[in-house]
């Protein structure tokens, strides 16, 4: 036995065993959380958009094939996973991530609330350890503020307590450089810096290396969110500007971009979709919300004012007021229904800054015909 504790003793010292353990659990307070992982089909009201499946509980082998059964013969309506997980098998995990990815699902971190028929999201919740491999197969990824992502160290069930033998040793230190060499590939096929593994795994198996908010988005483990600032491009005789889309656009959610300019002395802007299917005789109605210094004013376009640009644009005719709110700005939300056969909501908002607002000012001063 006392040689058995030395093997562990040296498979804790040795670099490459860190890597090699399967077991990735978290220690968290909640009986809930130490059941295996459930699923359920949740919304938050009628549209699918607002819809997830609830991912709660800790991820064992078996885990994979039951949410891939789940998604076969329960009908879900949304295409976001919500996970809240101390963690658990690390290879189940990985494979986790790798079906959510094939399926094109979103992930977030939360905590459900049911209320009545529906439900919210609330702050809370957390993803840890073998659950942080399964959230980054999100095509888009999303922490809220209030809840957390986690890595740490990977450790074989029971080398805490002495139960391991030294054949599990032996085999955990061969087969490092293989599941290191997993675990790397993984991030690498998910778009995720691979920078994390070292950070992760460097954290001990009771701690946990939990990124802020700067190193979330510096290692891709979340999805840009919103608009970039907006930029100038010659076109014709006059100039345009333009805001587009840090990420890509997903279901019920099509805006990839802002654009503004003048033609003909008349001042417009164009929001640009990707996806959605605009049918001339069917206009939207298009709403633009302009704050600054806490104020809001929201300008309505009437259908007369609305014309359909190809199959993928809106440009919308303002008026000399529109213009100068627009110049002068901080925040501008802009928002239209294309109803849910033809894509749903095409939404966004953009924060801006004193270069971006006359950026805006000389698009609808140099006028491109």
């Amino acid at each position: 036995m006392k040689k058995s504790f030395g093997r562990i003793s040296a498979a804790h010292n040795s670099r490459a065993a860190m890597f090699a353990v399967l077991t990735c659990l978290a220690l968290f307070p909640g009986a809930a959380l130490a059941e295996s992982m459930t699923f359920e089909n949740v919304c938050k009201g009628n549209n699918a958009a607002s819809c997830y499946v609830r991912a709660e509980g800790q991820i064992t082998d078996e885990t994979p094939a039951q949410f891939s059964s789940y998604l076969e013969n329960e009908h879900s309506d949304g295409n976001k996973v919500l996970l809240h997980s101390p963690g658990g098998s690390l290879i189940a995990g990985l494979k986790l991530g790798e079906l959510i990815r094939a399926r094109g699902m979103e992930t977030e971190i939360g905590i459900w609330k049911p209320e009545g028929a529906f439900g919210d999201t609330v702050d809370g919740g957390y993803c840890m350890s073998a659950c942080s491999y399964a959230f980054l197969g999100g095509v888009v990824r999303r922490i809220p503020a209030g809840n957390r992502l986690g890595f740490h160290q990977f450790f074989l069930s029971g080398e805490r307590t002495g139960q391991v033998s030294s054949s599990q040793v032996d085999q955990a230190l061969m087969s490092a450089q293989e599941l290191s060499s997993r675990i790397v590939r993984y991030l690498l096929e998910m778009g995720i810096d691979a920078r994390i593994f070292v950070l992760g795994t460097g954290a001990k198996p009771d701690d946990m290396f939990v990124p802020d908010a700067a190193q979330l988005e510096e290692f891709a483990l979340v999805t840009p969110e919103g608009f970039g600032a907006f930029f100038l491009e010659p076109y014709k005789q006059g100039l345009v500007a333009a805001s587009k889309r840090k990420s890509t656009t997903r279901l019920y959610d099509l805006a990839s971009q802002f654009s503004s300019y003048c033609r003909k002395n008349k001042p417009y802007v164009l929001i640009t979709t990707d996806g959605g299917i605009l049918n001339p005789d069917d206009l939207p109605e298009t709403r633009i919300n302009m704050y600054s210094k806490g104020r809001g004013i929201t300008a309505t376009a009437t259908k007369d004012l609305l014309r359909v640009v190809g199959d993928r644009s809106v440009e919308v005719e303002i008026n000399d007021k529109v213009v100068d709110l627009l110049s002068a700005s901080e925040r501008i939300e802009f928002n239209m229904f294309l109803g849910m056969a033809s894509g749903g909501e095409v939404r966004g908002a953009i924060d801006l800054s004193d270069m971006d607002r006359k950026i805006i000012a000389a698009s609808f001063r140099f006028c491109i015909g």
